[in-house]
């Protein structure tokens, strides 16, 4: 009698916490639920200039490290560059070199006139920031939910290839109006991908 009881408590539980998880699910997990398909298939969004900035009850708490590209981008899009200009920082360019003992996280960005450049370390550290002025006039910057991951484009890069080929470092970045993943392969050959559809564009 005694372990059924126990087992009954058991259960109920099992359906709080399952209950639980659902009502604390992220955010970030919803929006990915409802994203749509890119039609254009470029993995860009046009910046308008009457962006409005997020709410700071839709911001997540930032990350005190950088294990991942997403923690990275959080960091980056807190970071106050010290001249006020933080949060919907529109990025459109970044790069990740993968160190034996360490990730580097290189970041650019722009707003408002000014480029945005930041660096920072898998432990969450800054190791260096820039403003300077956008004398491009970007209007372009890189849609995150409508490309696929840095994962799933080193897994690409690397099929086919050497089994001691391995991804040193990658760039997203936006050519002729689309994002693309370029990756440096050791001991096998460079790779750049459509980071929309996953499709190799080109092997070096």
């Amino acid at each position: 009698m005694k372990n059924k009881n126990l087992a009954l408590v058991l259960a109920t539980a099992i359906v709080l916490v399952a209950c639980g998880n659902q009502g604390s699910k992220p955010k970030e997990e919803t929006k990915q639920e409802v994203i749509q398909v890119d039609k254009t298939k470029t993995g860009v969004k046009e910046v308008k200039d009457d962006e409005k900035k997020p709410n700071e009850e839709e911001k997540e708490r930032v990350p005190v490290v950088a294990t991942n590209l997403d923690e990275a981008l959080k960091i980056f899009h807190d970071h106050n560059f010290g001249d006020g200009s933080f949060d919907a920082i529109n990025i459109d360019k970044l790069k990740v070199k993968i160190l034996d003992k360490d990730i580097i996280y290189s970041i650019e960005g722009f707003k408002d006139g000014k480029e945005y450049k930041l660096k920072i370390n898998n432990k969450g550290e800054i190791l260096e920031e820039e403003v300077e002025e956008d004398d491009d006039n970007k209007k372009l910057a890189i849609d995150f939910t409508k490309i696929i991951s840095g994962v799933d484009a080193m897994d690409k890069a690397i099929e086919g290839q050497d089994k001691k080929a391995w991804v040193k470092e990658y760039e997203i970045k936006i050519e002729d109006g689309k994002v693309v993943y370029d990756l440096d392969i050791e001991n096998g050959q460079d790779v750049k991908i459509d980071a929309t559809t996953g499709d190799i564009i080109e092997r070096d």
